[in-house]
């Protein structure tokens, strides 16, 4: 039993990132020094570098109240601190969303958003940028008494009436008091050696809290890494436990989020009276039914109790930990999550990467091909003949002459590129999708009746499926484009054809397909229409679904400009290596022709050049052998069992 999981595993996904971007370092540099590669592309290659040394990882938490969810975080995390991080046990439930992190060029401190934010048509998003709004609360990591005290802020509430809580966006019965969470959203930013690592943890409230903050369902919970979903056993899953399941965690295993089910409580089930393999019976029995009550496999759920966990880490008590199967629960997160981590990691970087790769050895083995049967002419020439120095004048000009018909098809080639790119532009342009929010949140804000919603959120979300549809079938057009220009320049030019990587798109239309069935269950609902006012409705729309679906269009704007620049500009570098050496040709050739330089010394310029190339090519494979160890990550992680 390995009771520390965690720190290894993120450590050695910290040096491997650190190795990668040192790799992508080197080779950007080498590629630049030998004028393999031009600064565009550099520029791309050390924005991979710096996303390498900030990414996150980020571990989300959900469950209704009392399920024990903030004392497992406690647990998994923080035990060292030998006293509980968060507000755990009765009355001291957190009732506002905390996301929890490190960042060193802040001070430790929790900042808290009153809740009054919901009122203002501004996303949470932009809150987060801005501090003006925000309550901050000064941590001292050093005195753990102050820190208990600190983070019970987490868990102060407010009563309200119900045209308050209405007027924020919360569910109320017209008529009476309701109480309602002080703070809408908590950043804590605290020094820890894991969250120094990169981990991120966000804690979030029960079903009522993720149910009216849609920036939780639409931008946090589906960009987090893994999701830790939390059932107890002396509850079971109840009616509001299966609806938090089915409404907002099962859709995102099914956009691939890596979910983990804990089953709290079991030290419930040790009364001192049974024997322990009965004890274990019921677990089991716990464990498989919880398993079919949510339609997943018993692997996906851990048995555990997060108090016992917690204080026998504490206390540094193997047998209790062992009891409490905790450590079982982190073991897993540590393999799954790191490994994938890694291999997403592996998949962004691999494709640049492999792209520069490939540019290069391109160019290297063009220059030297070019190279080489210039030697070769040159070999052919005795006492030079000036015959044969004239005819090999002129093969040298022609082949001037053809790299001349092969840029002046590569200006045809840029327009037809540029007029593909332009339209790929207009249709992914994030202003033109932003426009389309805007016009959406009009129309809600000025229907009357929830039809005239409906129809609202129904053509919004038609037209931004129609854009990307059509962009699709763009480009797909500029991959028959690209496949009948490589034959083409290999066959008339001998240009070598140019690898760019495949370029999915089905992903965009799948995001707005999610975002499309996220707003019919959340804003279009019955319960929105009573809970929320026309104007939050339409605010709301817009903040999340709209915002999300500008997200999208951005994403696939920049990825489409990357994509279509890693087809041209390899191309036109060819072009522009073989007119270099097709020029210097012709320059060797005169001079030898006017007897300025010696034919030996001319040979010997040029198996100079050749020897440049191999040093190069040598150069060039350690580059690639260094990089393949990093970017090959097998798909298959090795998980530590469940139960």
């Amino acid at each position: 039993m390995n009771p520390h999981a965690f720190a290894p595993a993120l450590a050695g996904l910290k040096s491997w990132r650190d190795e990668t971007a040192a790799a992508l370092a080197d080779l950007r540099r080498w590629a630049l020094v030998n004028q393999l590669t031009d600064d565009q592309t550099a520029r791309r290659i050390a924005h991979l570098e710096r996303r390498l040394a900030v990414e996150k990882l980020t571990i989300a938490f959900v469950a209704e109240v009392s399920r024990g969810k903030s004392e497992l975080i406690n647990a998994l995390f923080f035990a060292d601190l030998g006293a509980r991080l968060l507000p755990a046990g009765a009355g001291r439930t957190t009732l506002c969303p905390a996301e929890i992190f490190h960042d060193p060029a802040r001070p430790p401190g929790i900042r808290l958003l009153p809740i009054e934010t919901r009122e203002s048509p501004k996303a949470l998003r932009e809150f987060i940028a801005e501090s003006a709004t925000w309550k901050e609360i000064a941590l001292d990591p050093a005195d753990p008494a102050s820190l208990a005290g600190a983070f019970d802020v987490l868990s102060e509430s407010q009563t309200v009436s119900a045209n308050e809580a209405i007027n924020l966006g919360l569910p109320a019965e017209p008529g009476t008091r309701v109480e309602i969470p002080r703070w809408r959203y908590a950043l804590v930013n605290f020094p820890h050696p894991l969250l120094a690592m990169g981990l991120t943890i966000l804690d979030t409230p029960g079903l009522n809290a993720i149910g009216t903050e849609p920036e939780l369902t639409l931008h946090r919970l589906p960009e987090a890494d893994a999701v830790v979903f939390m059932l107890s056993v002396d509850t079971g899953a109840t009616r509001s436990d299966l609806e938090l399941w089915q409404a907002h965690v099962a859709p995102l295993g099914e956009a691939g989020t890596a979910l983990f089910v804990a089953l709290n409580k079991i030290d419930g089930l040790r009364d001192g009276l049974k024997p322990e393999s009965q004890v274990l019976t019921e677990i089991d029995r716990q464990l498989r039914g919880t398993a079919e009550a949510l339609g997943i496999a018993p692997t996906q759920v851990h048995a555990l109790s997060a108090k016992q966990g917690l204080v026998a880490r504490i206390q540094g008590d193997g047998d209790g930990l062992a009891k409490s199967r905790v450590y079982r629960l982190e073991q897993a997160l540590a393999a799954r999550l790191v490994h994938e981590r890694r291999l997403d990691h592996a998949q962004a970087v691999g494709a640049e990467a492999r792209s520069l790769l490939s540019e290069t050895r391109t160019l290297i083995e063009s220059r030297s091909a070019f190279v080489a049967e210039q030697v070769a002419d040159l070999a052919q020439l005795q006492g030079k003949n000036q015959k044969l120095v004239e005819n090999l004048g002129r093969k040298a000009a022609d082949e001037r002459a053809r790299i001349e018909e092969a840029r002046t098809a590569l200006i045809g080639l840029r327009a037809v590129h540029s007029r593909h790119a332009d339209e790929l532009a207009t249709l992914l342009n994030p202003n033109r999708a932003r426009e389309l929010g805007l016009s959406a949140r009009v129309s809600v804000l000025d229907s009357t009746f929830s039809a005239g919603i409906g129809e609202a959120v129904e053509s919004y979300f038609r037209t931004i499926r129609e854009r990307l549809e059509r962009a699709i079938a763009v480009i797909h057009e500029v991959k028959v484009m690209m496949a009948t220009v490589n034959r083409r320049f290999a066959q008339d030019y001998g240009i070598s054809p140019v690898e760019v990587a495949d370029f999915t798109t089905d992903r965009f239309l799948l995001e707005v397909a999610r975002l499309e069935e996220a707003c019919a269950r959340d804003f279009r609902s019955a319960s929105s229409l009573l809970t929320r006012g026309r104007k939050s409705l339409a605010a709301l729309f817009f903040d999340t679904v709209a915002l999300k679906a500008i997200h999208v269009f951005e994403i696939a704007d920049r990825e489409v400009r990357v994509w279509m620049n890693a087809f041209i500009r390899p191309l036109e570098a060819q072009v522009n290596a073989f007119q270099e050496q097709a020029n210097y040709r012709i320059e060797g050739m005169a001079r030898i022709r006017n007897a300025e330089t010696d034919l030996d010394a001319r040979v010997a310029e040029l198996n100079g050049f050749l020897e440049t190339s191999e040093r190069l090519t040598q150069e060039w494979r350690a580059h690639d052998e260094r990089l393949a160890r990093f970017l090959d990550v097998p798909r298959e992680a090795s998980l530590a069992e469940g139960g």
